[in-house]
């Protein structure tokens, strides 16, 4: 049986970790579409705090026999949804380095090609 002191004390601590992912948000330390996974899994810890039944209501909901199994099984979606966001964004930067790369050797071989036509243009004279 959990006591109230330990539920204020769960509570204080998903409270300051909700603010500190706020606050890397509000210094731009890091994006808000990558922060909003742990936003939600915060909010959703704390609901299952101030409602001690809620958890085990989902789990036989969803007909699973021991809330501690249904916890692994949120535990193990929630490293599967990160995982998942991160090879996304993964992708992305992927994508954008190639085009990057290839813009700047563009930029390389005009510039290149100028300095040999100014440099061609300057020895004829």
């Amino acid at each position: 049986m959990e006591t109230m002191r330990f539920k204020i004390i769960v509570i204080v601590i998903l409270v300051l970790a909700l603010l500190g992912v706020l606050r890397f948000v509000q210094r731009k330390e890091l994006q808000l579409k990558y922060s909003l996974v742990w936003l939600i899994v915060d909010v959703l810890m704390i609901l299952v705090v101030v409602i001690p039944n809620a958890l085990t209501n989902l789990a036989s909901l969803m007909g699973v026999y021991s809330v501690a199994n249904m916890l692994f099984f949120i535990g193990i979606l929630f490293v599967l949804a990160i995982c998942f966001s991160l090879t996304v964004a993964l992708s992305r930067a992927s994508d954008r380095i190639r085009q990057l790369s290839q813009k700047l050797g563009l930029y390389e071989n005009e510039a290149r090609n100028r300095e040999a036509k100014v440099g061609g243009e300057s020895g004829n004279e």
